[in-house]
């Protein structure tokens, strides 16, 4: 076994399957008052790092701010807790999507954005705040969630999809566009890679497989094309029924989805997935109270026996509730340094 390797070190050595001195991990989370300015959301970020010592940092950017230089609108968050709720939608017929423009957070390339610069110097902050040896990853939506954002959630999409299919693609490639530009500039800022998060689409509780495969896949491989070379691109699969299994051979370094929901794969039935690591195997919700801290540990245990042998990081189905016991966050933290 290796001596003590920095987190870089220890993550590149996970991704390409070679021996680690120790597993790594990491978790995510929303913090929605702080968010709301870039100075609050990078001094969240950095208190978040610096607290549990993650071996790579999932920036969790600001809750709608893939949409709102489109003009998707929400109230303020009322608390720690709550999030943002929508307002106003900036898509509701098929002939908006044809209205999206462009948008580029240097304003170069399309009509300059406002939110997404603001994300953009969030990474360059981050990068100065936390040194050479922090992974950083960007989350980026896939173009198909953040059409669905625009929509007003999946019915909205399904119903602009089944009224004018050609609009919805037409709005898909500027969407695609605005982003796989936008990954380029996070990984010049210096993030070493994008979280790429299917929230809702990738899922037959919402679409068919046939319909991901259409709208989704091939504005997914173009942002992911955009960040090619980046070590440490992942792609997050949301919610039950998911399509995670589908979209295993994207060209990614590390997979997520949810594995506690009994209705997707579990971890070990992607581990051959080609080129990449597995992420996962904790429920979120047993960080809720400090008093499953016993049954969350059970489950790393089992979840790490399960993955023996595969290229595997500790992590969750999902981002973390908002109000997890920071004594549970901390035990998972903990966890690593004991197997």
């Amino acid at each position: 076994m290796p001596h003590h390797m920095t987190k870089r070190q220890r993550l590149a050595a996970t991704v390409a399957g070679q021996p680690i001195d120790r597993l790594p991990v990491a978790l995510w989370r929303h913090f929605y008052m702080e968010e709301q300015t870039r100075d609050g959301f990078v001094e969240a970020m950095v208190r978040w790092q610096k607290t549990y010592d993650w071996d790579f940092l999932k920036i969790n950017a600001r809750y709608s701010y893939h949409v709102e230089d489109w003009g998707n609108r929400y109230t303020a968050p009322s608390g720690p807790t709550t999030g943002p709720q929508l307002v106003r939608s900036a898509v509701r017929q098929p002939d908006d999507f044809r209205r999206l423009d462009l948008l580029d957070a240097l304003g170069r390339e399309g009509r300059p954005a406002r939110v997404l610069a603001e994300h953009l110097g969030a990474v360059a902050d981050l990068r100065k705040a936390l040194g050479p040896d922090v992974p950083l990853v960007m989350t980026i939506f896939t173009p198909m969630s953040i059409a669905m954002d625009l929509a007003g959630g999946p019915q909205g999409l399904a119903a602009l999809i089944a009224l004018d299919p050609s609009m919805v693609h037409e709005g898909l490639e500027t969407i695609a566009d605005t982003f796989a530009g936008f990954a380029r500039q996070v990984i010049e800022a210096g993030a070493d890679g994008i979280f790429l998060a299917a929230t809702h689409t990738a899922t037959l509780t919402n679409f068919t497989a046939e319909q991901y495969a259409e709208f989704g896949r091939p504005y997914d491989l173009e942002v992911l094309r955009a960040a090619e070379g980046a070590p440490f691109n992942c792609l997050h699969v949301c919610k039950p029924r998911s399509l995670a299994g589908e979209l295993a051979d994207y060209p990614v370094s590390l997979l997520n989805w949810d594995t506690a929901d009994p209705m997707n794969p579990r971890l070990a039935d992607l581990a051959e997935a080609p080129r990449k690591a597995m992420m996962g195997g904790l429920n979120r919700d047993l960080m809720l109270r400090a008093d499953q801290v016993p049954a969350l540990l059970e489950q790393a245990r089992k979840t790490v026996a399960s993955m023996t042998g595969w290229p595997f990081v500790l992590g969750a189905n999902c981002a973390l509730h908002t109000d997890s016991a920071p004594e549970a966050v901390q035990a998972v933290r903990n966890f690593v340094e004991t197997v």
